[in-house]
C-alpha cells in the first residue's frame, strides 16, 4: 500500500473564519503547474479527489482546513509560472504536512479509487515550489466562497523588512475601512517561514479578497487618503512614497475557488 506522504499540499480557502484571533494559523502554500498534455481541468478534478483525503486529515485535527484556487482568466502577472495554487492550514507546523499511514489504509478502504490518487496526481500536475507561512495581519472573514481573490507575491526592500511589519499593523486599519465602504470583502497578510531566500518571489504574501471583478475598479483613493491622515499621520505623497521605501511587489494573480473542506 503506498503511503499518504505530502506530494503536494493545498491551499486554506483564505479566509479569516479558519483563522483564531488567539491562535497564530500556519499555511502551507503549494505552487502548482501542470503538466504537458493534460489541463487544468483534469488537475482540479483529481484535487476534487483528494477532498475526501483532507476532510480526514481536517476531521483528525491535522490541519483546519484545505483548498485549491485556480487563476481566474489568466489574469496574472508576466512572471506568474504556475497553473493553480492549493494550501493546508493548521495551528501546529508539525502536523501540517502529516498523512498518517492508518488513516490512508482506512481511506483506501473506503475507496479504492484513491488506491492511484498520487499516481493520477503525479501524472497531470507537479508543486514547482511550496511555501510555509503564518499569518500576520488580516481582517474578519467574508465567507463568500464565490469571491475573487487578489494574491500578491511581496519582497520588501533592502533593510526594510521590520519596517515593512510594523506597516502593516497601521495599514490594517485602512483596509478595515475599505471593507466598510464596500471596496474589499476581506483582507490578509502571511509571512513565508521557509524557504528564506533573497531571490524569490518574496516574503510576504497578501491576498485581497472581492465580490466581483467590478471592485477592481472601485475607486479608494479618498479612503488611502483619509487612512494616511488619520492612522498614520501623513500626507498623501509621504504615503505614496513611503510604500515605494518599503516592498516590491513581485507577483500578483487572480484567483477563484474550486474544491476545498469550507463547501
Amino acid at each position: 500500500m503506498k503511503k499518504f506522504t505530502l506530494l503536494f499540499v493545498a491551499f486554506l480557502a483564505l479566509t479569516a473564519s479558519a483563522i483564531a484571533q488567539e491562535k497564530t494559523i500556519y499555511i502551507n502554500i503549494a505552487f502548482h503547474k501542470v503538466k504537458p498534455g493534460h489541463t487544468v481541468e483534469e488537475a482540479i478534478a483529481i484535487e476534487k479527489r483528494w477532498k475526501l483525503v483532507h476532510e480526514k486529515r481536517k476531521s483528525l485535527g491535522v490541519i483546519t482546513g484545505w483548498a485549491a484556487y485556480r487563476i481566474l482568466n489568466e489574469y496574472k502577472s508576466e512572471s506568474v509560472d504556475y497553473d493553480y495554487v492549493s494550501m493546508n492550514a493548521s495551528y501546529d507546523l508539525n502536523t501540517i504536512t502529516q498523512y498518517p499511514e492508518s488513516m490512508g489504509a482506512e481511506l483506501i478502504k473506503q475507496d479504492p479509487s484513491l488506491y492511484t490518487l498520487i499516481e493520477d496526481s503525479e501524472k497531470t500536475q507537479s508543486v514547482i515550489r511550496n511555501k510555509i507561512t503564518k499569518a500576520i495581519q488580516y481582517t474578519g472573514s467574508s465567507n463568500d466562497m464565490n469571491s475573487v481573490v487578489l494574491m500578491e507575491s511581496i519582497q520588501p526592500n533592502s533593510g526594510y523588512n521590520y519596517a515593512y511589519i510594523d506597516w502593516l499593523k497601521q495599514a490594517k486599519a485602512i483596509q478595515l475601512d475599505r471593507i466598510k465602504a464596500g471596496a474589499i470583502q476581506e483582507w490578509a497578510v502571511w509571512q513565508h517561514l521557509a524557504p528564506i531566500s533573497s531571490d524569490g518571489t518574496g516574503q510576504f504574501t497578501a491576498v485581497t479578497f472581492m465580490k466581483d471583478l467590478s471592485k477592481l475598479d472601485f475607486d479608494s483613493s479618498s479612503i488611502y487618503i483619509n487612512g494616511a491622515k488619520k492612522y498614520m499621520n501623513m500626507t498623501p505623497e509621504q504615503f505614496t512614497k513611503r510604500i515605494a521605501e518599503l516592498r516590491d511587489i513581485k507577483q500578483s494573480v487572480l484567483l477563484k475557488y474550486a474544491v476545498g473542506t469550507f463547501n
